[in-house]
């Protein structure tokens, strides 16, 4: 049996003086599989991101990447967050070159790195954007560029923090096929999280319902239907409807009509 790309193993966290952010936590992902954290603001998601990322110390359990422990950042696992956080001064293009001219063990060329650059950039469609500044950029292309910084070092694991919910619904539903897209083509795991139950629907695997205080894994989908999932969502109303039952047994919670937790 394949070891898991990713293994959370009874993970815990408190800050300082505060209550339990997460507890008890108890997952894993597999290489190529997607899978969402889905739940409300406040219950420990972008908390338990930000620590699988190796961001964040823990205060119990263990996180394993490629069966060996996880307790800072690794160039094998990209990270892309809510704001793209692309560097004012940089284009479009040295802003997804950045990570490639960070020090690392392997010094690559500064042809190597032109080439990936330009790779990642056809990729999300930005290569005419190259020398563009993020002042230039749509909310849509901003987030593509910061995926596309994310992408350039062909990492294992992808983590994934609400990265489309400041997005038209247009564009972000664009944006989701284009993941999607890229997806099926370099193979990459992802770890997303978000409130969007549709979004959960369209794009994973296999779902993981965080709820409660301290914040814990409460129930578990999976997602039987193949992708592209949005010419299937007549199929996922059953889930749809047990999500939204499930969400209204978590104290503390409250969920708007458009299937958005809040």
């Amino acid at each position: 049996m394949n070891t898991p790309l990713l293994q959370v193993n009874n993970l815990a966290k408190s800050y300082q003086g505060s209550r339990p952010v997460f507890a008890d936590i108890d997952f894993d992902v597999n290489a190529h599989e997607v899978v969402c954290l889905l739940g409300a603001s406040g219950c420990g998601k972008s908390s338990l991101l930000k620590a699988v990322a190796g961001l964040h110390p823990v205060d119990n359990g263990e996180i394993l990447f490629r069966g060996k422990p996880l307790h800072k950042p690794d160039a094998r696992i990209g990270l892309v967050f809510q704001d793209p956080c692309l560097l004012p001064w940089l284009t479009v293009q040295q802003n997804a070159a950045f990570p490639l001219t960070l020090q690392c063990e392997t010094k690559l060329s500064q042809t190597e790195v032109q080439a990936r650059t330009e790779t990642v950039l056809q990729w999300v469609g930005l290569q005419s954007f190259a020398d563009a500044y993020p002042d230039r950029l749509s909310g849509g292309m901003a987030q593509r560029a910061a995926l596309a910084r994310a992408l350039v070092k062909n990492p294992d694991l992808l983590l994934m923090d609400e990265p489309f919910s400041a997005l038209d619904a247009i564009t972000r539903f664009n944006m989701q096929q284009l993941l999607l897209k890229l997806l099926a083509h370099r193979r990459n795991a992802v770890l997303l999280v978000t409130h969007d139950i549709d979004e959960a629907l369209i794009l994973s695997d296999r779902i993981l319902l965080m709820g409660g205080s301290p914040g814990h894994i409460v129930h578990e989908w999976r997602i039987p239907m193949p992708q592209p999932r949005a010419k299937h969502l007549h199929e996922l109303i059953e889930i749809r409807m047990d999500i939204l039952e499930r969400l209204s047994d978590v104290a503390g919670e409250h969920l708007l009509p458009n299937g958005v937790v809040t």
